[in-house]
């Protein structure tokens, strides 16, 4: 999503960011509008949030900001202005673990419906667990989108539900189907903590993900974490056996559900790590420390001074829509118009 974290002063360039979606459209479609931006004195990154092997770097670009777990632009560009910090660097400090919260759910799980997220070789593998006799409570939340289509979406999702799972079952398994209407993920950050931290373990199906930020959520409420053993891109980044459990072939996933269910009272959280990795305060210092070389490397003295650094963690990879560039709430904060390129440009160098 377009950002802007700093306009240009006398002495010192402005700092926007684009997403690498947006980067593609400047390149081939508007590239006026980013060279305006540019001659207002800014330096742009690119933010690289999906998994994003072979994505070009855009000439106009100054750095860029990605894991390389995500993107290869430090192999294939190695003079690029490397910022290596995402999305899930700034997840927010509402996620910790708080001893009062009882845990009631046994296995968490929030995704979209998106194919990606495999939900349908998750309700197997539960339904697997069910008819090896374990009543483990699950938790799906699952915010609907309006953008869902059957060519890319778990569409019939409910329906499979009820047909797979008894009525009984169904007293156990919670699917939370949160409305399109809401926001992205449909509650607030404080509601889904909370979740997470009355859950055992949390779980993530999909084989590919850029910074998911529900593992970086899960771990820094020290809730172990299962997911696939070759899932690619940042995910499994800071996952290690004392925090995790890997399953390698979909037809054995449950059995890696039920070993971090029994035992999920013996994983050890490297709190150090982990807050250093993911949390949104730590992470915003290390985003200056970049600045300020980005800055020396240009000639100019970084006065430490950002704007808009809230809920990065949304803004960043589009997740955020309160913008004078973004439309509605009901969709993600992309700009994909000439229109919303003109209105991000005009705040820019307001």
């Amino acid at each position: 999503m377009a950002h802007i974290f700093k306009h240009p002063s006398d002495n010192q360039h402005g700092i926007v960011v684009i997403s690498h979606q947006e980067a593609y459209r400047g390149i081939d479609q508007y590239g006026d509008i980013i060279d305006q931006i540019k001659n207002k004195r800014y330096f742009i990154g690119v933010h690289y949030g999906g998994f994003s092997n072979g994505a070009p770097y855009p000439d106009f670009a100054d750095f860029f900001m990605g894991r390389r777990s995500v993107t290869d632009i430090s192999n294939r560009y190695p003079h690029a202005f490397e910022i290596p910090i995402v999305s899930s660097n700034f997840t927010s400090t509402v996620f910790k673990k708080d001893p009062a919260v009882k845990k009631y759910w046994d296995i968490i799980n929030v995704s979209r419906a998106g194919n990606v997220k495999r939900l349908d070789i998750f309700f197997e593998q539960i339904k697997h667990i069910y008819n090896q006799g374990h009543p483990y409570k699950v938790l799906l939340i699952c915010p609907k989108r309006h953008e869902e289509t059957p060519q890319d979406h778990f569409i019939n999702i409910e329906d499979v539900y009820y047909n797979m799972f008894t009525k009984d079952e169904r007293q156990l398994f919670t699917l939370m189907r949160l409305d399109e209407n809401l926001e992205f993920k449909g509650l607030s950050k404080t509601q889904l903590s909370y979740f997470y931290q009355a859950s055992k373990v949390s779980t993530l199906f999909s084989m590919c993900e850029g910074s998911p930020g529900v593992i970086g959520e899960s771990l820094l409420c020290q809730v172990p974490v299962v997911v696939h053993g070759s899932q690619m891109g940042s995910g499994r980044d800071f996952c290690n056996d004392h925090n995790s459990v890997y399953w390698h072939q979909d037809h054995l996933a449950h059995q890696a559900l039920i070993n971090a269910v029994e035992n999920y009272d013996k994983f050890v959280f490297d709190m150090g790590v982990i807050s250093d990795n993911y949390r949104e305060d730590y992470g915003l210092t290390k985003l200056k420390d970049y600045f300020s070389a980005l800055y020396q490397k240009h000639g100019q003295t970084f006065d430490g001074e950002l704007i808009n650094t809230d809920d990065l963690v949304s803004r960043l990879p589009s997740h955020y829509t309160d913008l004078p560039w973004v439309d509605t709430r009901l969709y993600n904060g992309h700009m994909v118009t000439r229109e919303q390129f003109e209105t991000f440009a005009r705040e820019a160098v307001a």
